[in-house]
């Protein structure tokens, strides 16, 4: 995690908004969760169904042959109940899911989206409480 990502500010916030978003594109091309499942809230569902995504497409042999995704842009706006509010751009490369022999069984086309997360400070961290792709 950038030593940024670690700071409780309003630039660390946006810092490990971005993380957590590649963090996840990690874990859906390695199939490890591990380091993902640190990075939200034990009450985010979203966090929980993403987790539980990735985990399924492992029983199965499956993972992503890349991480896809970039970020252009991630700017943090205080919230009026906690947290932060992070922002952030992103583009998505052409991709393929993979079975366990590295055979496409899947291909996902390039595109863009925001994608909007509620980060909070708990416990000496930040933590991903919700995320929503629009």
């Amino acid at each position: 995690m950038p030593a940024e990502a670690r700071e409780e500010t309003k630039e660390g916030a946006a810092a490990f908004g971005e993380y957590f978003l590649l963090a996840y594109g990690d874990a859906a091309k390695s199939a490890d969760t591990t380091v993902f499942q640190t990075l939200g809230a034990s009450d985010c569902s979203v966090c929980a169904t993403a987790i539980k995504n990735i985990e399924a497409d492992k029983a199965k042999g499956w993972k992503k042959d890349k991480n896809p995704y970039t970020v252009r842009r991630a700017v943090a706006t205080k919230r009026p109940d906690e947290g932060y509010k992070v922002v952030l751009d992103v583009t998505v490369a052409s991709h393929h899911r993979i079975d366990s022999k590295g055979v496409s069984n899947g291909d996902v086309n390039a595109t863009s989206y925001t994608v909007t997360e509620h980060v909070s400070w708990a416990d000496g961290r930040w933590q991903v409480k919700d995320w929503i792709v629009t």
